[in-house]
């Protein structure tokens, strides 16, 4: 489990310590001012810190049957993204990780991560010097992972010779699925004295579902007959980052961003 969220985390964090190189790169060189900087910005990325909703009636459905702890419907997230405006067009990637939840009952814990994906296109409506409104549309891959776990006087720290045999006490799948979605966003523009540069604060509203069957997999192996696990529901999100003065510096973390998804 540890290995596989660390791995979730990443995604974010690779695009956040990229994009934070280029944001020193910027500071560290001449000092500008909002008359000089290229308004309405070009480029930008930002930390985005919201809650999605989840379809997990029938899950849930099949927990319960089994005396298991259920799910949440609403799944708190944490990302990055990052964008690139031309015109009238802009063009949006990003990364976003499930807070981890847990649900206990009497003899099982059920605990879901996960993480996905996305890319969008976005319209300006409004484009003004500091403040832009867009409508997106956009497409996105999940990852749900939930492990099951029972309960009770069990000795967990196991001898690797002796995994064969005591097998079945933790199972671990995952739930892969593209997903789609509408919403719009808004972003303001800011000029911060220190560290001398241009944020942005921002909201994302929207709603994504789900496109096709989930692939489930507990490792290498197929699951067969599970009931689908993905996002359906409204979202919404608060957004706050730092506006980039080139294009060019957004190419990096849109790409870091997406890389954990693409393949799997």
């Amino acid at each position: 489990m540890i290995p596989a969220f660390v791995r979730r985390l990443a995604a974010p964090g690779l695009a956040l310590a990229v994009s934070a190189a280029s944001l020193v790169a910027q500071a560290s060189g001449p000092i500008i001012s909002v008359d000089t900087t290229p308004l309405p910005p070009v480029a930008g990325i930002s930390i985005q810190l919201g809650a999605i909703g989840a379809n997990t009636d029938a899950f849930n459905t099949q927990l319960a049957l089994q005396g298991r702890g259920q799910l949440r419907k609403t799944i708190p997230t944490l990302g990055v993204e990052s964008w690139v405006r031309w015109n009238r067009i802009m063009l949006m990637a990003g990364s976003h990780t499930y807070v981890p939840q847990k649900a206990r009952a009497t003899n099982y814990t059920t605990e879901q991560t996960g993480s996905f994906g996305q890319v969008d296109i976005g319209i300006p409506v409004i484009l003004a010097r500091t403040t832009l409104v867009y409508p997106l549309v956009g497409i996105a891959r999940s990852a749900n992972t939930v492990t099951l776990r029972r309960n009770g006087g069990f000795n967990f720290d196991t001898s690797f010779r002796d995994i064969s045999s005591v097998g079945g006490r933790n199972v671990e799948i995952t739930a892969r699925q593209y997903q789609a979605h509408v919403g719009a966003g808004l972003d303001h523009v800011f000029w911060l004295p220190w560290p001398n540069m241009l944020m942005s604060i921002g909201l994302r509203g929207g709603y994504m579902t789900s496109i096709g069957d989930p692939t489930w997999r507990s490792g290498p192996e197929k699951v067969t007959g599970a009931p689908e696990l993905g996002l359906k529901g409204a979202y919404a999100r608060l957004t706050i980052g730092g506006v980039l003065g080139k294009r060019r510096y957004a190419i990096a973390p849109m790409i870091g961003s997406l890389l954990p998804h693409i393949g799997r």
